[in-house]
């Protein structure tokens, strides 16, 4: 009984168009893209997307019982776009370009070091990166097959060591690998970097794949070392607030994102962490995933 209801409530406008004659109260939309009707006890809701002419149309029209009244809401969008985090929205093949849009990525994974001495025993497992991408902002040139972004983010990392072999920072700065006291029974060492980070990259998306490439720049803003390890059954606790690491460095990245599957990241720095005169030297590489 409600949904004839609702189906004659809906019907109400039309007689009263016929009626009265009053042809701005009707909406004629031609050749829509998709209608969709759904009705439920006591509401019946209509979405129109896309009209001649204009893709991005959107209209919806609401109609509710409410205490034996009918309730009726609408809304036109004549520009309809949706996006959600760091889903972009999908573009259609009536788009005009160019046009852009801003999306949010976190990104965490594993850290190695290429080209540190092997009697550190980093173990990537245990050395990771933290990225939070908080802006990209994004331009597509000429179709939505490929985008230039440009972003901005905040990144922490660690590289960790376990053993016998620990960081230390000497007298005069410069860092370097060192061996725990007699009798010491050894945690972690481990170096900290914060950075800010701008990545620029190209992205080219596809219906099975999508993959983007380009160099991120790291403005090292902070870096630390900390070792614990025990000894006669006393937890001790080594720290210094500077590694001498580079102000800048630059890392060259890749992300594969498989459509309704995971997505990967790569990067790889060919810059030494620590600054020249400095001690240690070493590259630095990541890999993950993101969202």
């Amino acid at each position: 009984m409600k949904i004839a209801m609702l189906f004659l409530a809906a019907l109400l406008p039309f007689m009263a168009q016929a009626r009265n004659n009053t042809p701005q109260d009707t909406l004629v939309v031609n050749k829509p893209t998709k209608v969709t009707v759904i009705t439920s006890d006591s509401l019946q809701t209509i979405y129109i997307q896309g009209k001649e002419g204009n893709p991005k149309y959107a209209y919806c029209n609401s109609i509710q019982l409410v205490d034996s009244n009918y309730v009726s809401t609408s809304t036109i969008d004549n520009d309809f776009n949706f996006s959600i985090g760091p889903f972009g929205r999908k573009q259609t093949k009536s788009q005009k370009y160019p046009t852009s849009e801003t999306t949010m990525n976190f990104f965490a994974g594993f850290n190695a070091a290429p080209g540190m001495p092997q009697a550190a025993d980093l173990h990537p497992f245990s050395s990771w990166e933290l990225w939070w991408l908080i802006a990209d902002c994004g331009i597509y040139p000429w179709n939505s097959h490929h985008k230039f972004s440009i972003g901005f983010g905040l990144d922490w990392r660690n590289y960790r060591i376990k053993g016998d072999t620990r960081f230390i920072k000497s007298d005069n700065g410069t860092i370097g690998l060192g061996t725990y006291s007699e009798g010491a029974s050894p945690q972690f060492s481990r170096i900290k970097v914060f950075s800010l980070t701008v990545p620029v990259r190209y992205h080219f998306f596809s219906k099975y794949l999508n993959f983007s490439l380009g160099p991120v720049v790291n403005f090292n803003t902070h870096s630390s070392l900390k070792t614990r390890w025990k000894a006669d059954g006393q937890k001790i606790k080594d720290t210094s607030s500077n590694a001498h690491v580079k102000p800048v460095t630059i890392d060259f990245m890749a992300t594969i994102d498989l459509p309704s599957f995971v997505n990967f990241y790569f990067k790889y720095s060919p810059c030494d962490l620590i600054k020249n005169g400095y001690g240690l030297h070493f590259k630095t590489l990541s890999f993950g995933v993101y969202l």
